[in-house]
C-alpha cells in the first residue's frame, strides 16, 4: 500500500508504511485491558451455568471494544496482542482445549473490532453517549451488529471442535444475547468512566457524593432483595423485578448516561450471580430457559434506559448551549448599545437595563404593560405604539426613531431596534431590542438643514439680481400703462363736461395693470423670503407654469421659445413649492445662458413634465446649446464647479441638495442633435406621510 505525500517539488510515493510505536497512554490502555479482560474473563466463567458451554454474561468481548473505542485506531493492533496473554491465560485455568482458545480469540476480537469500527466511523469522534443519535448508532452497530456476525463464527468453532457440544443455534442464541448484554451494560460505563469520570468525582459536591451514595446503597439493597430473595423455589413473585426501576430512573434523570450504566451494571451482576446459584425469580423452569428469561429481561430493561439517559444528556446539552449563546448575545447587545430591553411574545417589555430607569426616572414596574410609552414625545407616542403592533403581528424587525423625556423634563432622540427570537415550531419566543442614542446626529442634521436652506435662500436672492434687468421690463410696462391711463384720465376729467364713462374705463385698466405688477412682486417675495420647509401636495405642472411666467421677459430678452409639453392629468407631487420653483428656475436660467453664442432661430427650451413610474414624476429640461462633454457630466453638479464667465459654481449642486432632500435624483444627459437636457424626478404625492 502507498501512501502520497505532498513536497514543495510535487508528490512523491512512498512504498513503505513507517508503523508508530505505542504511545504511554496506548501502553497503559493495553495493560489495563490486558488486566481487565483477564478479569472479565473470570467473571464470565463464574457466571456460567454448569451445563453451558457459553456464559450468561461474558465481559470480555465489552471489555476490548470499549478499549477499542478510547484507542486511536493505529494502535488497535498493540491493543489486541496485549489482551492475547490474558485471554490464554484464563482459558487455560479453566480447562479449554488449546483450538477453542485461538477460535475464542478470534470471534471476540472479529464482535470488537466490527463494533468499534462502525461507532468510530459513523460517529466521528469519541463515543458520549450525549445525544439519541450517538446512543443509536452504538445499540445498533456495536449491540446487535457485531454480535449477531460474530455469534455465528463462535457457534461454528464450538460445535466444530466439540467443546460442551450442543446444538448450533442454541450455542448461537446463547452467545449473542450474552453478548449483547455485555455490551449494553459494559461498553457505557467503561468508556464513559475512563473519560469523564475522574473529573466528575472532583468536581462533584458533598450534597451529589451523599445523593449517589444514598443511590447505590438502596439499588443494591433493592437488588439483592429482588434476586437473591430465596435459595430454591420458584423465587419471588414476578412484579417485584421492577423494583430496581425507580433506581435506575433516578439515576439516569440525576446522573445521566454514567449514573445509569453504573445502576445497570449492578442490577445485571447481581441478577446473574443469583441465578447461577439458582436463586431468584429466574430458576423455575430449564436452565436454557432460565438463562434465556434473564437475559431477555435485563436487555428489556437496559436499553430504554440507554436511549432515556442520552435523550436527556442531550436536552441539558441543548439547554447549556442556549445559555451560552443568549449569554453571549445579550453581552454583544449590551457591548454595542446604551440600552437594551427585552419583551415576551406579547410585546409588554419585561426587563430594561439600568440606562433607562436613570434616564427617564421610570422603574422596572412603570415599564410594565406599555408603561414605557409614557416616557415618548406625545407627538411619537401614537406611531411609535402602531410600529411595534405592526412588527409583533407580523413577527418582523422593529425599527423606530423617537424622543424620550428625561428627568429634567428634556428629550432626546433615540433609534429603537429590536429582532424576535423564534422557537422551534415557529412562534415568537422574545424580543430583545436596544436603543441607541442619536440626539447628536439629529441635531447635526437639522444644522446641516438649516444651513442647507439658507444657502438655497441666498442663491434665490442671486438669481433675482441676475434676473433684475427682466423683472424691471416686467413691472415697467404695467408701470408705463398706470401712468399713461391716470394722464388721460386728468384730460378727461378736465374737459367741460367730464366724459366718466371713459374714466370709468381707465380706471379699470389702472387696476389691472396694478394687478399685474403686484403678481410680479408676489412672485419675487415667495421666491426671496425665509420660510420653513413644507411639503405637501402639489400640482407640478402649475408649478413650472408659474416660473416660466415668471421668467418671461428674460425669455424675451434672450431671444428664446419656450416651449410647454405639460400632461395636465399628472397626479399630485409631494415636496416644497418654492424650492421646486428654485430648481426649474434655475434650470431654465442655465438653459438660456447655454444658448447665448446659438443662432436666434435655435432658440429654443422645451420643458416636459410625465409620470416616470407608479411612484416618481419626472420633469425634464432640454437646450438647443452649447452643450456638456461627458467628463462634465458629473462635475457641473460639484461645487464650485462651473462653465460660465461669472458664474460662482453652487446652482446645479444646490438643486441637486433640493431634489435629494425630496427623495428624488437630479442628472443630465447630452443630446443626440446638440445640447443638453436636464432631468429631475419628485415623488408622486399620493400615499405619502
Amino acid at each position: 500500500m502507498e501512501h502520497a505525500v505532498l513536497r514543495q517539488g510535487g508528490v512523491e510515493p512512498i512504498s513503505k508504511i513507517r508503523l508508530s510505536l505505542p504511545d504511554k497512554q496506548t501502553n497503559l490502555i493495553a495493560l489495563l485491558g490486558c488486566a481487565a479482560y483477564y478479569a472479565g474473563a473470570v467473571i464470565g466463567f463464574a457466571l456460567t451455568l454448569p451445563t453451558d458451554a457459553v456464559s450468561t454474561l461474558w465481559p470480555p468481548n465489552a471489555i476490548l471494544l470499549a478499549c477499542l473505542l478510547l484507542t486511536p485506531t493505529r494502535q488497535w493492533g498493540v491493543l489486541l496482542l496485549g489482551v492475547l496473554p490474558a485471554h490464554v491465560a484464563v482459558q487455560l485455568q479453566s480447562g479449554v482445549p488449546t483450538l477453542m482458545i485461538f477460535c475464542w480469540f478470534l470471534s471476540n476480537s472479529s464482535e470488537a473490532l466490527i463494533g468499534a469500527y462502525c461507532v468510530r466511523r459513523l460517529i466521528g469522534g469519541p463515543l458520549r453517549f450525549d445525544s439519541f443519535r450517538d446512543a443509536g448508532i452504538f445499540v445498533i452497530f456495536a449491540v446487535l451488529l457485531a454480535p449477531f456476525v460474530s455469534s455465528f463464527i463462535d457457534a461454528a468453532f464450538v460445535v466444530l471442535v466439540e467443546w460442551k457440544a450442543g446444538a448450533y443455534w442454541q450455542v448461537w442464541r446463547t452467545r449473542f444475547t450474552g453478548n449483547v448484554l455485555a455490551e449494553l451494560t459494559l461498553v457505557p460505563f467503561i468508556v464513559l468512566w475512563a473519560a469523564n469520570g475522574v473529573a466528575w468525582l472532583r468536581r462533584a459536591s458533598l450534597r451529589r457524593y451523599a445523593e449517589a451514595c444514598l443511590l447505590a446503597c438502596g439499588l443494591l439493597t433493592i437488588s439483592v432483595l429482588v434476586f437473591s430473595w430465596q435459595s430454591t423455589g420458584p423465587g419471588t413473585a414476578p412484579a417485584l423485578v421492577y423494583l430496581p426501576l425507580p433506581f435506575l430512573l433516578w439515576a439516569a434523570v440525576r446522573f445521566g448516561p454514567a449514573g445509569a450504566s453504573t445502576s445497570l451494571l449492578v442490577v445485571v451482576l447481581v441478577s446473574i450471580w443469583a441465578a447461577t446459584q439458582g436463586r431468584g425469580p429466574f430458576i423455575s423452569r430449564s436452565p436454557p430457559e432460565n438463562v434465556l428469561s434473564l437475559q431477555i429481561f435485563l436487555i428489556a430493561v437496559s436499553l430504554p434506559l440507554i436511549f432515556l439517559a442520552a435523550l436527556i444528556e442531550e436536552r441539558r446539552g441543548r439547554e447549556a448551549a442556549l445559555r451560552a449563546s443568549e449569554a453571549r448575545y445579550r453581552a454583544l447587545v449590551m457591548a454595542g448599545a446604551e440600552m437594551v430591553w427585552r419583551a415576551d411574545a406579547r410585546g409588554e417589555v419585561s426587563f430594561a437595563t439600568d440606562a433607562w430607569q436613570e434616564l427617564t426616572g421610570q422603574t422596572d414596574e412603570d415599564i410594565q404593560d406599555f408603561g414605557w410609552l409614557a416616557a415618548v414625545h406625545p407627538d411619537d407616542r401614537e406611531r411609535s405604539r402602531q410600529l411595534w403592533e405592526q412588527a409583533i403581528i407580523g413577527k418582523g424587525m422593529y425599527e423606530n426613531e423617537l424622543r424620550v423625556r428625561t428627568r429634567n423634563s428634556g428629550y432626546r432622540y433615540f433609534h429603537a431596534h429590536a429582532v424576535p427570537i423564534l422557537a422551534a415550531d415557529g412562534t415568537v419566543h422574545e424580543w430583545i431590542g436596544a436603543n441607541t442614542d442619536i440626539t447628536d446626529r439629529k441635531k447635526a442634521e437639522s444644522e446641516l438643514r438649516q444651513q442647507r436652506e439658507e444657502l438655497a435662500r441666498i442663491s434665490r436672492i442671486s438669481t433675482m439680481g441676475e434676473l433684475a434687468a427682466s423683472l424691471a421690463h416686467e413691472l415697467n410696462q404695467p408701470l408705463t400703462a398706470i401712468l399713461s391711463n391716470a394722464q388721460a384720465a386728468q384730460r378727461f376729467l378736465a374737459a367741460k363736461p367730464a366724459d366718466l364713462e371713459e374714466v370709468l374705463d381707465i380706471l379699470k385698466d389702472i387696476v389691472q395693470d396694478n394687478t399685474r405688477a403686484g403678481e410680479v412682486i408676489h412672485r419675487m417675495r415667495a421666491l426671496a423670503k425665509k420660510e420653513e420647509l413644507a411639503f405637501v401636495r402639489l400640482d407640478l405642472a402649475g408649478i413650472i407654469r408659474d416660473v416660466v411666467a415668471f421668467v418671461h421677459s428674460d425669455a424675451i430678452l434672450h431671444g428664446v421659445r419656450v416651449l410647454l409639453k405639460l400632461n395636465d392629468g399628472l397626479p399630485p407631487a409631494w415636496g416644497d413649492k418654492v424650492q421646486l420653483q428654485q430648481v426649474v428656475l434655475n434650470l431654465l436660467l442655465n438653459a438660456f445662458d447655454a444658448m447665448e453664442d446659438c443662432p436666434a432661430s435655435e432658440r429654443e427650451v422645451l420643458v416636459q413634465a410625465k409620470l416616470a413610474s407608479a411612484e416618481m414624476l419626472e420633469v425634464s429640461v432640454r437646450d438647443r446649446g452649447v452643450g456638456v462633454s461627458t467628463n462634465e457630466l458629473e462635475k457641473i453638479f460639484q461645487p464650485f464647479y462651473t462653465t460660465k464667465r461669472e458664474g460662482m459654481g453652487m446652482g446645479l449642486c444646490i438643486c441637486r441638495s433640493i431634489v435629494n432632500s425630496h427623495r428624488g435624483r437630479l442628472w443630465a444627459d447630452k443630446n443626440p442633435d446638440g445640447g443638453a437636457t436636464f432631468y429631475f424626478t419628485v415623488p408622486v404625492g399620493k400615499g405619502v406621510d
